[in-house]
């Protein structure tokens, strides 16, 4: 039987058992938390609470439960701009964890898992890698292959669907920080997962440019094109702050929108014109942020639509789930941490 495809949809519920085999707790009931997103998500947290490794595993989570996700190696190859690491993936399956995304299970694989697997060719590290499993049953398994070239090393990456009979949702996401400068490899992944007929009205609105698209420049390099109306202009001579707000637009065009460090590049002026973009888009994002005073903005513009996850160092990782109303009102505590007062 052929696999059928739901409707596009959105996270509503995560419940996290461990990152990178660290036990995960509500930091108010002490059990496996359950996270419930609304529209914008906001980590907070001091260094090494393991907020970029949440990210990591909602992108596993989201790619492993989709049913039409995009080439695995454009997703992974875009996300490991979040850690700057393009072993990100295979450090992720080796150190493990575990959690829900709304109805299914996803986790890190090993060994006797990939049995159903053609076995790797010469590979210079024991097999990891994901699965995707509901009511013990394993629905999908990608394992990861790390083998010596004669310039290094070769990431390869095998993705099997064991059950064709399960629907899996239909999750349109992308996962990125902004490198900066902008490199060809980051480019050539994040333009195929984005969609520029989506998001043409929403960056006229909230930037007043007119987005072209891409072309090559006459060194042959892809590059994003916009206009001001009198010019075309290539998005790396616009300024970092400028360029971030235009990526950010065009991931927009996802239903879920994953992304480290919001504040970076963006003076007080452009962190509400990211604020405005991300009301009035149609994307659930989930962010971090170290920025009193982008999540003091966000805030006050409208809590109602904003949850909070502050990750606090407590020997084990602990999650305190606030919505925006509450947030609003403890402020002045969440700074102490985002000033790194832990």
């Amino acid at each position: 039987m052929e696999r059928e495809e739901t409707k596009s949809t959105y996270v509503n519920e995560i419940g996290i058992t461990n990152l990178r085999g660290r036990k995960v707790l509500d930091h108010d009931n002490l059990k496996n938390p359950i996270l419930h997103p609304k529209k914008i998500n906001v980590i907070t947290g001091c260094n090494s609470s393991f907020k970029t490794t949440f990210l990591e595993t909602l992108t596993v989570a989201l790619y492993m439960s989709s049913s039409s996700t995009p080439n695995s190696r454009l997703i992974m190859n875009l996300s490991s701009t979040l850690r700057m690491d393009n072993l990100w993936f295979y450090f992720l399956a080796r150190d493990g964890f575990e959690l829900t995304l709304n109805d299914y299970n996803v986790s890190n694989a090993l060994g006797e898992e990939f049995k159903t697997l053609m076995p790797p060719f010469n590979p210079v590290t024991k097999p990891v890698g994901f699965k995707l499993y509901e009511g013990g049953k394993t629905l999908r398994i990608l394992r990861i292959d790390v083998q010596p070239i004669p310039s290094g090393i070769n990431i390869s990456l095998v993705d099997s669907v064991l059950d064709q009979s399960t629907p899996l949702p239909k999750y349109s996401f992308i996962s990125f920080s902004i490198p900066n400068p902008l490199t060809q490899e980051f480019v050539t992944a994040f333009m195929p997962l984005t969609n520029f007929s989506k998001i043409k009205e929403i960056i006229k609105k909230v930037l007043d440019y007119d987005l072209i698209g891409s072309k090559f420049d006459e060194f042959g390099r892809p590059t994003i094109i916009i206009s001001d109306g009198n010019r075309d202009i290539e998005i790396q001579f616009l300024g970092s702050g400028i360029a971030s707000l235009i990526l950010l637009t065009m991931a927009s065009s996802n239903d879920v929108v994953i992304f480290d460090n919001i504040e970076n590049h963006l003076h007080p002026q452009l962190m509400l014109k990211a604020i405005d973009l991300m009301k009035e888009s149609s994307s659930q994002w989930f962010i971090t942020t170290q920025s009193a005073e982008f999540l003091n903005y966000l805030l006050n513009e409208d809590p109602r639509e904003v949850m909070v996850y502050e990750f606090l160092r407590r020997g084990d990782i602990h999650i305190r789930q606030i919505d925006g109303e509450n947030a609003k009102e403890l402020i002045n505590e969440l700074y102490e941490d985002l000033r790194g007062n832990c």
